[in-house]
């Protein structure tokens, strides 16, 4: 009977974007607006008490017992036809998900029949992003070639570079590393480029409780044949790395700083290299910051100013 009465009722939740991104850091970041709508078929007269949708947000660590922050989005109990928007505080912590921790968060629509049936539930996750201020009067954090020198004392020198800063997911980065011997008696044996995910997690009803997280992202290992072990090759030599990060969200997470998360990526070269019979292994590293997708997007599609003369 009670499976008879759900058949006449479908319920569908859709929004315009599974994804919110707010501009600024958690103070200064104004609202922004989940846009979307409830789909109700209805096949027979069939009585409904309510309809509201709710959005809601819980952070959760797991290394240490009962550390549960729960966030409250916003809640909508007006007449369903009417509630096309949702608003989101722009102080709300980004979505992140690690191995011993993450903030989530989920939309869902409730639908009360009768007193004497369950309600009719749908539920789709969303995403919460932030694109950081640099600094004031910025808009988007800033971007442009990225580069460090490196020299290590009476060996060499190594130059990195990447095009960009900002990366997001899916994208390539072109890595080049620019090595001059400064000892002809060194050898190097191989060079290699990482990318690793650096997280820290505090519990924030004890500061001093925290757990590290390192994750490597990707990597490049390439070995160099002795035949290759000459001057002229190494002074001129620009190696490069194609790193493509992860397209899924769980996989790899953009850098952020909240109350209880901290992610930061670094892109480490190492060296291996062979000196008088001796093994050394040479690292150096450059920052790289993971942003959400929509800051290229948005970027983009700013409009371009021309000085004040």
């Amino acid at each position: 009977m009670i499976s008879y009465l759900f058949s006449n009722v479908t319920l569908d939740l859709v929004v315009q974007s599974d994804t919110v991104v707010f501009h600024g850091n958690q103070d200064s970041a104004s609202s922004k607006l989940l846009f979307g709508k409830v789909i109700l078929k209805v096949t027979k007269k069939t009585k409904i008490s309510s309809l509201r949708v709710v959005a809601s947000g819980v952070t959760q660590f797991w290394f240490s017992k009962n550390s549960i922050a729960q966030y409250s989005v916003s809640i909508s109990t007006r007449d369903i036809y009417h509630a096309e928007k949702i608003q989101n505080c722009g102080n709300l912590p980004e979505s992140v998900y690690t191995t011993y921790g993450s903030t989530e968060y989920s939309l869902k629509a409730i639908l009360e029949t009768s007193s004497y049936l369950p309600s009719i539930t749908k539920q789709i996750p969303i995403y919460i992003g932030r694109i950081p201020h640099s600094g004031p009067p910025t808009f988007m954090p800033d971007d442009g070639p990225n580069d460090i020198l490196k020299k290590f004392e009476e060996k060499l020198s190594v130059k990195l570079n990447t095009p960009s800063k900002c990366y997001s997911e899916n994208q390539t980065i072109d890595l080049v590393a620019d090595i001059s011997l400064m000892n002809p008696n060194i050898k190097i044996v191989s060079v290699g480029a990482r990318i690793n995910e650096y997280t820290t997690i505090t519990d924030i009803k004890n500061q001093n409780t925290k757990k590290f997280i390192v994750k490597m992202i990707t990597s490049e290992k390439r070995n160099l044949d002795s035949t290759d072990q000459n001057s002229k090759y190494l002074d001129f030599s620009e190696l490069g790395f194609e790193m493509v990060l992860p397209q899924a969200y769980k996989n790899i997470q953009h850098n952020i700083e909240t109350d209880v998360f901290f992610i930061s990526h670094q892109i480490h070269f190492d060296i291996n290299i062979e000196i008088d019979g001796a093994s050394e292994k040479l690292r150096t590293s450059l920052p790289l910051l993971v942003v959400p997708n929509e800051y290229f997007s948005e970027m983009l599609s700013l409009p371009k100013y021309s000085p004040k003369t």
